[in-house]
């Protein structure tokens, strides 16, 4: 199923930059990115090296270091807080999951409601309601009451000193959090976050509300940004209906013919003495051949009418209905399967068969009455009509769009999550046409900064470097080329004035 999905999808990064999307370049964009390069290797040093390693890399003293906490617990995870001098900052590093202990975080996805409170100027301006991601708003409360009374005291003796709060994966999140609780304080309600590939671990309106001071980077085709309850719920769906619906239909033309041809047998078993009991001796072809002409010469009207009715879907064992409805018209990647245009499939299927299979019964010499034949034919009918209709009544119960879950049920259904704040893609797109073969097996995609909607987030899409390029190397490789990309076009544009 999966290798189906990704056959389908392929490269789907020029979604990314769409018409909804915004391109960013020029100067001030690559020194942003080269600002964002150093927060990046300064949070993988923190993450991946020992902390003295960290503090010679980031050029920290003893001195520097407000908080350190290396160990990480049960939705506690490793933080520190250290002061860089270059940037007159107070920089918060959040570590992602490495850890089993910092997984078991990352996965208690339930979803708790997570409400910020907009302050300005020391008054409460606005409230934003939402829900966030219950293990990352837990390990945020955690780290905040040990995090508030640090900096507050230390935003006292420097008070031209920003407070920024840096993650990675699962730390990203966290640091997204909480920076929406450290600007509850007054205080520090000018904190920022700098998210690396952060999770999806909030509602649209809380994720709105951090547009202007939480930059979220991801990089091509990182998955982790759109992964979450409803989202993965959404590709089980549409991977499951891709392959579903194709053996559903095969499932449908295998029972029909089975079914005709079993009652046929049945038929025949029932009207040839030979047939029904296997210890019978078998006969001659003389046997088969009619004692009067009458009966030789006119084939029963009632034993073709048994033999091409309807055949109806006998065995639906091994097809089991999702739990969710789907519409009547399901759309797999493009394609739509229509449930009319399967039931004449259907119907065409069955008239094959009934061709393939059809016996002149009026060959046989039947020893039962007219009568009884008028009977069984009504008795064969009606089963087929009711196998028929149960058959129709399970299809539409797959497929009826009409459905709609009850509110007990709805109010328990997940919450779709978004990454919060001003979302930066680094999108790899092919090579333009005009370049050589020579300069297109050398680079085989350019990649771009673009500042895209949340909405694309919604939906995870699948390919084959979802999972390595979220990793920082990867990040720290992708943001490289993009700045000497960058370079390369501001070199340009002089050269042409």
């Amino acid at each position: 199923m999966r290798s189906v999905s990704l056959l389908l999808q392929g490269n789907l990064q020029h979604e990314y930059a769409g018409s909804d999307s915004v391109l960013l370049d020029g100067p001030e964009v690559r020194q942003e990115l080269i600002s964002l390069l150093g927060y990046l290797n300064q949070c993988m040093y923190f993450s991946k090296k020992p902390y003295n390693v960290f503090l010679e890399y980031g050029g920290y003293g003893q001195n520097d270091v407000l908080i350190k906490k290396s160990k990480a617990r049960l939705l506690k995870p490793a933080f520190t807080i250290v002061r860089d001098r270059s940037s007159q900052c107070f920089l918060l590093f959040i570590r992602g999951a490495i850890s089993v202990k910092e997984r078991l975080t990352a996965a208690t996805g339930a979803e708790v409601p997570f409400h910020h409170v907009v302050v300005q100027e020391g008054h409460v301006s606005n409230l934003v309601l939402g829900y966030a991601h219950c293990g990352m708003v837990v390990a945020a409360r955690w780290i905040a009451k040990q995090a508030i009374p640090c900096l507050s005291k230390a935003m006292e003796q420097f008070p031209e000193y920003e407070v920024k709060i840096i993650g990675h994966s699962m730390g990203a999140a966290i640091a997204t959090i909480l920076t929406y609780i450290l600007r509850e304080n007054e205080k520090l309600s000018s904190s920022t976050c700098i998210a690396f590939g952060p999770a999806a671990c909030m509602t649209w309106d809380l994720a709105e509300s951090g547009k202007d001071f939480v930059t979220t980077i991801v990089n091509r085709n990182d998955v982790v940004p759109s992964l979450g309850i409803v989202s993965a719920a959404k590709l089980r769906i549409e991977v499951m209906s891709s392959s579903w619906t194709h053996d559903l239909r095969k499932q449908i033309q295998q029972t029909r013919f089975l079914g005709f041809v079993n009652r046929s047998v049945s038929f025949i078993r029932s009207h040839v003495p030979f047939v029904s009991d296997p210890r019978s001796k078998v006969v001659d072809v003389d046997m088969l051949q009619s004692e009067s002409p009458e009966a030789g010469s006119k084939p029963s009207a009632d034993t073709h009418a048994v033999v091409k009715k309807r055949p109806a879907l006998v065995c639906w064992s091994c097809v089991a209905a999702p739990k969710q409805s789907m519409e009547s018209s399901i759309q797999i990647q493009g394609i739509e399967v229509q449930t009319e245009t399967d039931v004449q499939t259907e119907k065409d299927t069955e008239t094959a068969a009934a061709e393939l299979v059809s016996i002149h019964l009026g060959e046989l010499n039947l020893q039962e009455s007219g009568s009884a034949n008028n009977n069984r034919g009504e008795n064969g009918s009606a089963l087929t009509e009711a196998d028929e209709e149960e058959a129709m009544e399970l299809l539409e119960s797959l497929t009826d769009e009409k459905q709609v879950p009850s509110s007990s049920s709805s109010a328990q259904e997940p919450h779709q999550l978004y990454p919060p704040g001003k979302i930066l893609h680094m999108v790899g797109l092919p090579a333009a046409e005009e370049a050589t073969t020579s300069q297109q097996g050398a680079q085989e995609e350019v990649v771009a900064l673009y500042e895209t909607p949340r909405h694309l987030y919604s939906k995870i899409r699948l390919a084959r470097s979802m999972i390595g390029e979220h990793y920082m190397p990867k990040y720290i490789k992708t943001m490289e080329q993009l700045i000497d990309k960058l370079a390369e076009d501001i070199d340009d544009q002089l050269d042409s004035l």
